[in-house]
């Protein structure tokens, strides 16, 4: 059995899935060197930047701690004064302020605050200076002179960040200065002590204890403070601290940063490539394996079928394979043109791929199948399949045979419907016939004899016997689901018959029948003798219902109403008379039901089966006051005039037991 593409994973494709693998492996490797090699660059800098820190730090401090202690030895010689010791400490302080660019000031004060000499010389103090009155200096005065020691003051605001350093000069108070004044700008003194090489690795900041930033003037703080480190300056007891943070990484840096990174999640896409391609290619093995079980599972189950299989190849209809069923119903050779063509019928093509056939030899049925379908091979074939329906089709005899006994006997029910029919709808116009032939007999007697009414007696009589033969007609053509003759009506014309032939018998109940026509004429498309017949049972059941009745009501005894109100698809006919109603309005509409002595119990039937014969819909319902109401509605004609219908309505008698 072929089997095409089961190894997918194996032959050419084995050096590709190697140079895939070590391209994957490659980039991986670079990623990770590249990532190593950026972690001890960062622990690199960071080694360094402690260690430029840790020498700041101890730069400061120590520039700081000089400048204290060589002020504090001249304010000792300040302790006993001459002139020789005054113009020494000039030429000193001149010496000191010319190394540190950042000492602004050198000042001896008295007790009083006032100032006994020093640099720079003015007459009028410079406006960078802050004031000797100033609070802050009196303050690291007075604590300068109580402590005995060196005092710095708290940073001061004017034009710059200044400090002041107070250093108490020993001796009789009075007889020499009470304390030496030292002035810094804190911008210059960054600007002298921290190196060029600092300031491009770092961002110097000089903040209080409130973190607000006092020094550099030019310059930015840091953009995070993540990455700031805390440095001393000066006594912890002034509060400044100078803020350390590396500058942001270089372009380079980045770049490196961006391709390692990039190398990295590409190899982490081929790889995640590799797996997704090694998990389509397993699942398409395990789909062959189960493509090729289950061809094989196909063989099987065609071979165990019941039905005559057989497989043939599109190209040229050679016979590739048959069941056993096949091989013992069909002789068929194996170099036929095609496995399935059948002597008896129409062969099997593409328009036809399924038919029922008898086979004459076998006298059995067959029903025959073709489909196309790919073969285990892979190429197209067509699947034939042979089901012996012989079975189905003995039964399929049977029930017909059964349902046309059924039917024959639904038609001598039918006949005794139809004797019964006839008997009840007859008795009207054949007894109205025998009233005007007996009018016109009495009448010949008189002398001389009145012509016109006994012609009016014949003509009445002779339309009765029409009307007879019409009843019959009609009720053969429901017998024998004929079509009737269906044409467009008023109405009112079809209520005229009716009324006439009740008219005698509404005189003797001393009934008057009101009819309550609609606002516009009311036409709908119907046999006419049927309607009039239904009109006809429908009040006459209303008359006969009054004369049970020991006293006559005084109005509205019967009324026939007519409801077509405008764009409605329907009309609704009722008739409502104040009898004594109906006891049980379920069973009204049953053949042979009837709540009278003489009657047959088919007139209501058969007006329901006219009714819905054509379309419409018949009820009985409870008068509002006392009686009862039988209402039917049927759709509105569409049309004008007396016009015959192109499609006639069919009706068929199906009277309810």
């Amino acid at each position: 059995m072929l089997n095409p593409g089961a190894d997918l994973a194996a032959g050419p494709r084995r050096p590709a899935w190697l140079l895939a693998l070590g391209v994957a492996a490659s980039l991986l490797l670079l990623s990770v060197g590249a990532w190593w090699w950026l972690a001890e660059q960062r622990e690199d800098e960071a080694r360094r930047a402690a260690l430029d820190r840790t020498w700041l730090e101890q730069s400061l401090a120590q520039t700081l701690q000089i400048n204290e202690r060589m002020l504090s030895n001249w304010a000792h010689d300040l302790g006993t004064p001459s002139e020789a010791a005054a113009a020494e400490f000039q030429t000193r302080i001149a010496g000191l302020m010319k190394d540190n660019p950042a000492l602004l000031a050198v000042e001896p004060i008295d007790r009083q605050g006032a100032r006994q000499g020093g640099l720079p010389l003015y007459r009028e103090r410079p406006a960078q200076l802050p004031p000797l009155s100033d609070p802050l200096i009196q303050s690291a005065v007075v604590r300068a002179l109580t402590l005995e020691q060196p005092v710095y003051s708290q940073v001061i605001e004017q034009g710059g960040a200044l400090w002041v350093l107070a250093v108490p000069v020993p001796g009789e108070p009075g007889a020499a200065p009470a304390a030496l004044l030292a002035t810094y700008d804190l911008d210059r003194l960054l600007e002298q002590e921290v190196p060029w090489w600092f300031v491009q690795r770092y961002d110097l900041s000089l903040v209080d204890r409130h973190y607000k930033r006092l020094a550099p003037r030019d310059g930015h703080a840091p953009a995070s403070q993540e990455a700031v480190h805390r440095i001393g300056f000066g006594p912890e007891a002034g509060g400044l601290a100078l803020w350390v943070a590396p500058h942001e990484p270089g372009q380079g840096q980045r770049l490196l940063a961006l391709l390692a990174g990039a190398a990295l999640l590409f190899a982490l896409a081929v790889l995640w490539l590799l797996w997704v391609l090694y998990r389509w290619l397993r699942e398409r093995q395990a789909a062959q394996r189960a493509l090729s079980a289950s061809r094989e599972q196909l063989r099987a189950v065609l071979a165990g079928l019941e039905s005559a299989v057989s497989v043939s190849a599109l190209a040229d209809g050679r016979l590739l394979f048959r069941n056993r069923h096949h091989e013992t119903v069909f002789a068929c050779a194996a170099e036929a043109p095609c496995c399935l063509l059948p002597p008896w019928g129409r062969p099997l093509d593409a328009e036809l791929r399924a038919l029922d056939c008898f086979d004459p030899a076998l006298q059995r049925w067959y029903h025959l199948e073709r489909r196309s379908m790919q073969w285990v091979d892979g190429s197209t074939v067509l699947l034939d399949i042979a089901t012996d329906i012989s079975a189905e089709r003995q039964a399929a005899d049977t029930a017909r045979e059964r349902d046309d006994l059924l039917q024959h006997t639904a038609r001598l029910s039918s006949l005794a419907e139809f004797a019964s029919g006839i008997a009840h709808e007859l008795n009207q116009p054949l007894a109205a016939l025998a009233n005007y032939v007996a009018v016109a007999d009495s009448l010949l007697t008189q002398s001389p004899a009145p012509l016109p009414r006994i012609e009016d007696a014949v003509r009445r009589a002779g339309e009765e016997a029409r009307r007879a033969g019409q009843i019959i007609q009609s009720l053969r053509n429901f017998i024998h689901k004929r079509r009737v003759e269906v044409r467009s009506h008023e109405l009112s014309a079809l209520l005229a018959e009716p009324l006439a032939l009740l008219a005698p018998l509404a005189q003797r109940l001393q009934v008057v029948p009101r009819v309550l026509p609609p606002a516009e004429p009311a036409r709908l498309d119907c046999d006419g003798v049927m309607m009039e017949q239904v009109l006809f049972n429908l009040l006459r059941n209303a008359l006969e219902a009054l004369a049970t009745l020991e006293q006559m009501p005084a109005a509205d005894a019967l009324v026939l109403e007519i409801r077509a109100e405008p764009g409605e698809p329907e009309l609704q006919v009722s008739v409502a008379d104040r009898g004594p109603g109906v006891s049980r309005p379920d069973q009204l509409f049953q053949a042979f039901y009837t709540t009278k002595g003489e009657g047959m119990g088919l007139g209501l039937a058969i007006c329901r089966t006219v009714i819905e014969g054509h379309g419409g819909r018949l009820w009985a319902e409870p008068n509002p006051g006392g009686g009862a109401r039988f209402c039917f509605r049927l759709p509105r004609s569409a049309r004008q005039g007396d016009i015959l219908l192109s499609e006639p309505l069919t009706c068929t008698a199906t009277l309810p037991t």
